[in-house]
């Protein structure tokens, strides 16, 4: 049973998320000493803020994500609690404890999030292709790919100058106005909907963050659905190829290189057909590499539109402005390069 709390916690202060997360703990977990709660405010999120909380066995804490300032203009909450459930009762995810005003409570996911060094192991990639294949096949979602209408929505909520006269400059000198950005998303819908991919239902933010590897079980597991919705399939792997760089200390030269992005792609669609690693045909393996890397271009533009509206928005301590840059740079640098991209039958 989903407890559903008329509550408002303080996600501004590390005193006002251990209060909030105390009062779902009484609620989800009557038979804990509530005197005796123990708690870990979780920093990997920039979006939202995240506490733990348990009373003896850590492994058996409750997660307490508390959205961050006005990001219900941009993502759909009752989808995202939705998806929680949904992709529960599919074995892909937690379980859903509580809602509140302004967050849910969830179960914990066992293991650790991903490093940069980890992302590259054998047995941690390829139970990611492994897990990936399983989410794209569950049957949620309208059917109709997200990207371009989630983009245009984040376009749409972006003034026209930002509000510090400095970062608009740098803006205008790159490039980056918002008419540039809207020309920008309009080349690729025409390219990257030209493609024919098939649409699945897809998490759409499989950051290192969000990918849990339990050691002892040698499993991973997905976390954070609120971008979970129909997209075009190549566009989950791309995402996740972008996010090799890390968040903190930035460094495309993470990005994989086509001998590893091939092997994740037999991996990955060996898993999702059903058939073994060498019955996947190459020409597969060669559409699918030109498909993921063409759309790494959207989701460059994707978080780059994203990170300058939590710039305007965000209270969270995160240079959202110079992370869109980086992101956006990143968009010029391998525009031609990606875009050029063919297979034979193309």
């Amino acid at each position: 049973m989903v407890h559903k709390l008329d509550l408002v916690i303080d996600g501004t202060t590390k005193e006002g998320l251990r209060e909030g997360a105390t009062e779902i703990a009484k609620s989800v977990r009557a038979d804990w000493d509530h005197d005796k709660l123990q708690f870990k405010v979780y920093t990997d999120g920039i979006t939202n803020q995240l506490i733990g909380v348990w009373y003896d066995d850590r492994e058996k804490q409750i997660l307490v994500r508390v959205y961050g300032n006005k990001t219900e203009m941009f993502i759909d909450r009752d989808a995202e609690r939705r998806n929680i459930e949904v992709l529960h009762k599919a074995g892909c995810g937690p379980e859903l404890l509580a809602t509140f005003s302004n967050g849910v409570s969830y179960e914990f996911t066992k293991g650790n999030p991903l490093s940069e060094v980890d992302v590259l192991l054998e047995p941690i990639w390829k139970d990611i292709t492994r897990e990936l294949a399983k989410l794209h096949h569950i049957k949620e979602g309208d059917g109709k790919p997200m990207l371009f209408s989630k983009l245009r929505h984040f376009l749409s909520l972006l003034p026209d100058t930002m509000n510090d006269a400095t970062q608009q400059q740098r803006l205008v000198d790159k490039g980056y106005t918002k008419s540039k950005l809207e020309e920008e998303t309009n080349l690729l819908e025409d390219h990257l909907g030209s493609l024919g991919c098939p649409v699945v239902f897809s998490h759409n933010d499989i950051l290192l963050g969000n990918v849990i590897w339990d050691k002892s079980a040698k499993k991973a597991s997905f976390i954070d659905y609120e971008y979970g919705a129909s997209n075009y399939q190549p566009y989950d792997i791309a995402n996740h190829f972008n996010e090799f760089v890390g968040m903190e200390n930035i460094d495309y030269n993470r990005y994989p290189n086509e001998e590893f992005q091939r092997n994740w792609i037999r991996s990955y669609l060996s898993y999702y057909q059903s058939v073994l690693p060498e019955k996947v045909e190459e020409s597969q393996i060669s559409r699918w590499y030109v498909w993921v890397n063409k759309f790494a271009l959207a989701s460059h533009v994707f978080w780059g539109v994203w990170a300058l509206l939590q710039a305007c928005h965000s209270a969270i301590d995160f240079d959202f402005f110079g992370y869109a840059l980086i992101r956006l740079d990143e968009y010029t640098k391998r525009k031609e390069e990606f875009l050029a991209l063919t297979t034979e039958e193309s």
